[in-house]
């Protein structure tokens, strides 16, 4: 790589904040919703209440990202933008993206972070009821791809009992039971998360086959019963002792020859990709006192500690990553 290609990639590495505000920014004010249809800047600025001219840069900024196009001085929304930037489209990414806004102020404290070892946000501050609620749906938006992924790699037929744990808003069990008619599933969150879980639930027409648990999955018990159990982007948020812990909860929970799938960012062995997983380790430095991103290797010590049979590594793509291991037959 010559000194004149080393200076663009830096210089595109570095400029990437800026493209994250301008989406951010359009997202959060409601750009995307208006433009299905042609609209000029100062339409725009109108019907959202912006500055004219800060509607009209701000238009031109998406443009220069493709998700917006412009003719005859009229800006439209480009297939990506109407695919997945318009609330309640197919892809919709709204509630994640908003989520990500919401990280923006751990993010601009990194270098305390790393100097400290861990977040140095308050810990006692709450997320708003719209923070989570982002938070929750947005989990919702990157989960669906994440689930059909899951379906088509395990034959998940021979269970009946799913117990989902961090299930946020149900994406992943709402999945496998449409796509197992028989099979029951018990949804596992934080008490403030159970109402939202509740209302995907009930929008998907599956009350009567999910129960709704209240708890803490790092100090609770989990019950017991289950064939199957998923831990689907928890061991993230939790240091290595807690997901040694946790994990010997999985096994308690399953009955015999039952399943654990892991699903998370899980690292190659020497931590050197997939990038997104390394990248998201610095998310749980800034946002968490112990949280990180783990190798399968991290993983698969955790079961074998547990009592779980030797597990199998399944990586569908770099998102969905997966650590399958079943109970031992009593």
């Amino acid at each position: 790589m010559n000194i004149s290609t080393s200076v663009r990639y830096l210089h595109k590495l570095t400029d990437g904040y800026q493209q994250s505000q301008i989406v951010f920014t359009a997202v959060e004010a409601g750009v995307f919703a208006l433009l299905d249809e042609p609209r000029s800047a100062e339409s725009v600025a109108e019907a959202l209440g912006l500055h004219p001219r800060g509607a009209r840069m701000l238009l031109d900024g998406l443009v220069a990202l493709k998700l917006v196009a412009k003719k005859d001085g009229a800006y439209r929304n480009t297939p990506v933008a109407t695919q997945c930037l318009v609330s309640g489209s197919p892809g919709d990414q709204t509630h994640i993206l908003q989520h990500r806004a919401n990280c923006r102020e751990g993010w601009s404290r990194l270098d305390e972070a790393v100097r400290k070892g861990g977040t140095v946000l308050d810990a006692s501050r709450q997320r708003s009821p719209e923070q989570l609620r982002a938070f929750i749906c947005g989990m919702a938006d990157v989960a669906r791809q994440s689930a059909k992924a899951i379906l088509e790699e395990v034959d998940l037929s021979p269970y009946r009992r799913l117990l989902d744990l961090g299930a946020g808003p149900g994406t992943y069990a709402i999945t496998f039971l449409r796509a197992h008619p028989e099979m029951r599933a018990a949804l596992f969150d934080m008490v403030e998360v159970i109402p939202i879980a509740r209302e995907q639930v009930a929008e998907a027409g599956l009350l009567d086959r999910v129960e709704f648990v209240a708890g803490d999955l790092t100090c609770d018990t989990l019950g017991t019963g289950y064939d199957l159990v998923l831990l689907s982007n928890v061991i993230h948020s939790l240091g290595p002792d807690a997901n040694r812990d946790l994990i010997r909860k999985c096994h308690d929970a399953l009955d015999s020859g039952g399943l654990l799938i892991i699903k998370d960012f899980l690292l190659d062995p020497d931590r050197t990709g997939p990038p997104f997983g390394l990248i998201f380790a610095l998310n749980m430095l800034v946002h968490t006192e112990s949280g990180d991103t783990y190798t399968v290797d991290d993983v698969a010590e955790w079961a074998s500690a547990a009592g779980f049979a030797p597990g199998r590594f399944v990586a569908p793509n770099a998102y969905t990553r997966l650590w399958l291991a079943h109970k031992n037959q009593a």
